[in-house]
């Protein structure tokens, strides 16, 4: 966001990055631990494309109103398909992530019952001897 910022700002023709999704990923190498940290950041920017949009498309000085909404219509279209197709990598992502946390959920469950019942068959069997050491059994 700083990048788009700093090229509004200034008299600067050099453009930022053109708007969408990014991922940013950090990795530490030097650890024994593999940590990431994803971060997701949407650059918006309408300013740069309507210049842009102007200067590749309507070369003409004097556009009907109908042309002025077609190419306006254009725009907000080629936004939202940008917004669906950004969408859709989030959500293909959390979908990713929800179920790798199911399976450890579910492998977690799985041996939580393994111990439950070999701590049961201990106890069972200790009492099972000690009742017959006592002659209670």
């Amino acid at each position: 966001m700083n990048v788009v910022k700093a090229a509004q700002r200034g008299n600067n023709k050099k453009k930022g990055p053109p708007p969408g999704g990014y991922s940013i990923c950090f990795e530490n190498k030097n650890s024994d631990q593999e940590v990431k940290i994803i971060f997701d950041v949407v650059l918006m920017s309408d300013e740069g494309q309507e210049d842009e949009m102007h200067r590749k498309i309507i070369k003409k000085e004097h556009l009907t109103p109908l042309e002025q909404n077609f190419q306006e219509g254009i725009k907000a279209a080629n936004t939202i398909l940008n917004e669906m197709k950004y969408m859709e990598k989030r959500e293909a992502r959390m979908r990713h992530t929800a179920e790798s946390t199911n399976s450890k959920i579910r492998l977690f469950s799985y041996i939580s019952v393994i111990v439950l019942l070999g701590v049961t068959w201990l106890q069972r069997t200790y009492l099972k001897s000690y009742f017959k050491k006592k002659k209670l059994m």
